[in-house]
């Protein structure tokens, strides 16, 4: 009876151990990302966007936007400040065709800070098969 007392202890022990270690690991990976964007990661358009819209998982404090044509920064109207939200538009004045990264940085309600990129290109001369073969792949982006 006293080894049978003594398992039931350990395998509680252990079954607790294990729960814990399980939420404490599934709050790690939860951290805040880009849920959508337009334009999307990988996008052709054929238009210059005027604006470009950013839809998070959850409200965060977007801290950094820098929109990076080859070799130069686009001006925008981002400016960071504290208010925590889930989606963002940034005006985009001055767009033109080319290949373009969006960077940015957040803080979420946990804290951490993620940084993530994405690309989309405004070309006017896309064809119609590229504007549809890019829609398979036009996800907002995975954040880190």
């Amino acid at each position: 009876m006293k080894n049978t007392k003594f398992s039931f202890l350990f395998v509680s022990r252990l079954l607790a151990c294990t729960v814990f270690t399980f939420l404490v690991s599934a709050s790690a990976f939860a951290h805040t990302a880009l849920k959508e964007a337009s334009p999307g990661n990988g996008a052709i358009v054929r238009a210059a966007p005027e604006h470009l819209n950013l839809t998070f998982n959850g409200p965060v404090k977007l801290v950094k936007l820098e929109l990076m044509g080859v070799g130069h920064e686009m001006p925008t109207n981002f400016e960071a400040n504290s208010e925590a939200k889930a989606a963002f538009v940034i005006e985009t004045p001055g767009m033109h065709p080319g290949a373009f990264t969006v960077n940015w940085a957040v803080i979420g309600e946990d804290g951490h800070t993620v940084t993530d990129s994405y690309s989309f290109t405004v070309d006017p001369d896309a064809t119609d098969a590229q504007l549809h073969a890019q829609g398979a792949v036009s996800d907002a982006g995975h954040g880190h």
